[in-house]
């Protein structure tokens, strides 16, 4: 039952816009960074990439329902909803396939949990320095071990917005989307906005416009979500004695910066009541991913002049990581339904790009 209410609660934290902020706070574990900042990169580089690759494919879903753009002044205000699922192959990851300097424990195995996937038991990794004790005496001190992180056991997330289109003379559309940044709870806070266009091939192909319920169209649109997540790491209980016991570790901060772009080629048939509309382009989508403020790193004391020396200490290091995932050039396959009742319109739509997506929206329209 807990781990069902915890589901449950992270469901409506996203449904609610949290998105990022409460899945990465209440499951993201920043243990990884004490091996060293290269491992780190190298673990959160696999273990983000479902999230990277599902927001990539949400930002780039729901710009359009229709080919046929508006009329000059007309306009229609849309709320949609995409949500693209991971495949079960984005679920976990083997530890073994990377570059990590630390050692993986051999039991239970290699394999570790995607943030999208989930896994009771999990993998261990240990990281020592041999340090020379004198007379001969080579000892191998462990400076950091931990379990890596489990998943949120979470393979979608719905993303909402609401757009603003308007027509322009030559039919041409433009619209518009975005969500001010707003903050959740203590967790962190998000935003979002986008531009987009649409442009009608029909009307300059003669023997296309003799076809009243079809219409043509190129269309384009870029999406950029800003979020900001809280978390604190402090040093780890292997640390002793502590050089920094006082320390503030209340400056730390994951943001992402996320943009999505995509450019299509769409057609619609309109016909009494319902329409149906397909689409084929790219769409690009590159994550850019900071860990601010002063986070501590493992490390032994290596100075032979230290009463120390041998034991586990640790430095405090600055903005330790940023990192990208970068998907270009994806091929966009979308076909869709709308269905218009009076001003009304409710549409539901398939789009396969990084990841399958589904939309489905309400909104108002004026031609």
């Amino acid at each position: 039952m807990k781990r069902i209410a915890i589901r449950a609660r992270i469901v409506l934290s996203i449904l609610a816009g949290g998105i990022f902020a409460p899945l990465f706070s209440q499951t993201l574990s920043m243990d990884y960074i004490y091996g060293g900042v290269d491992d780190a990169e190298v673990f959160l580089q696999e273990y983000l990439k479902p999230y990277a690759n599902i927001l990539g494919s949400d930002l780039n879903a729901g710009w359009y329902n229709t080919a046929r753009p508006h009329q000059l002044g007309g306009l229609d205000i849309t709320a949609t909803v995409s949500w693209a699922k991971a495949p079960s192959s984005a679920l976990s990851f083997d530890l073994a396939d990377l570059e990590l300097n630390g050692t993986i424990e051999p039991n239970p195995g290699t394999v570790a949990p995607t943030i999208a996937g989930e896994q009771e038991q999990r993998p261990t990794l240990s990281y020592t320095q041999m340090v020379d004790m004198g007379g001969g005496n080579m000892q191998e001190v462990e400076y950091a071990r931990f379990t890596v992180p489990d998943g949120a056991g979470v393979d979608f997330f719905p993303l909402p917005m609401a757009q603003l289109t308007v027509g322009l003379p030559f039919g041409t559309d433009i619209s518009a989307r975005f969500i001010p940044m707003v903050g959740y709870k203590d967790y962190g806070e998000i935003g979002l906005w986008g531009v987009g266009g649409k442009h009608s091939i029909s009307q300059w192909l003669p023997f296309l416009k003799e076809m009243k319920f079809l219409d043509i169209s190129v269309q384009g649109g870029y999406t950029n979500v800003t979020s900001s997540v809280h978390i604190v790491l402090e040093p780890q209980s292997l640390v002793d004695p502590d050089p920094y016991p006082d320390y503030d570790w209340d400056d730390q901060f994951i943001t992402m910066k996320v943009e999505g772009w995509t450019l299509n080629l769409i057609a619609s048939q309109t016909f009494p009541v319902i329409s149906f509309y397909e689409g084929i382009g790219y769409a690009s989508s590159m994550v850019n991913l900071l860990t601010e403020g002063h986070y501590p790193i493992s490390t032994v004391i290596l100075d032979e002049s230290s009463a120390d020396y041998g034991e586990v200490t640790y430095e405090i290091v600055e903005n330790p990581i940023e990192m990208s995932y970068k998907n270009f050039n994806n091929l966009r396959v979308n076909v869709g339904a709308r269905l218009k009742l009076g001003v009304l319109t409710l549409h539901y739509d398939f789009t396969y790009t990084l990841y399958a997506t589904q939309s489905v929206g309400i909104g108002i329209s004026f031609r």
